[in-house]
């Protein structure tokens, strides 16, 4: 009934928190919606360089360039992210701290992020990243927990479409 009233402001008395792994690309997109809670992991203070992270850094590759057709820009990401990695631990090697190593990291760095929204703001968060005109890995990611969302609570949510 709230629904089909346009009432919606009764939905903000409710929350709902999300832990997402992506890029850090997508991280931007994601918290530009205002009325919403965040909690990301820092670049600032995570050393990759040491065994919590596998000594390694982590990338997520965009799902745009897995075509074939894609194949020359995909093995350019490829050779960035490695020399990138390379370049990282060289700067720790030599003294640099990880917030001054950091300034090399590209979007691609995987990161995780805790993020808090009322309902209302969860439906508005939808109708706008899960359009066509949206950032591909950013609707990718909120297909995803749109989805999710419908199985566990459809009620007020399953009239969002995918456009």
């Amino acid at each position: 009934m709230i629904l089909k009233s346009g009432h919606e402001s009764v939905l903000e008395h409710e929350k709902i928190s999300v832990r997402m792994i992506c890029d850090r690309g997508v991280t931007h997109e994601i918290v530009r919606n205002r009325m919403a809670s965040y909690s990301q992991e820092s670049t600032r203070y995570c050393n990759y360089s040491k065994d919590k992270f596998g000594s390694e850094l982590t990338f997520i590759e965009p799902c745009f360039w897995n075509e074939e057709k894609d194949k020359l820009k995909r093995e350019l990401w490829i050779t960035q992210i490695l020399e990138i990695e390379t370049a990282y631990m060289k700067l720790l090697e030599l003294g640099a701290s990880p917030q001054e190593a950091r300034a090399i990291l590209p979007n691609s760095l995987k990161t995780e992020i805790i993020v808090s929204m009322n309902i209302r703001e969860w439906r508005h968060f939808f109708k706008l990243r899960t359009s066509e005109k949206s950032h591909p890995q950013m609707r990718e990611i909120a297909i995803m927990i749109l989805n999710e969302f419908k199985i566990r609570y459809g009620i007020l949510f399953n009239d969002i479409v995918n456009k």
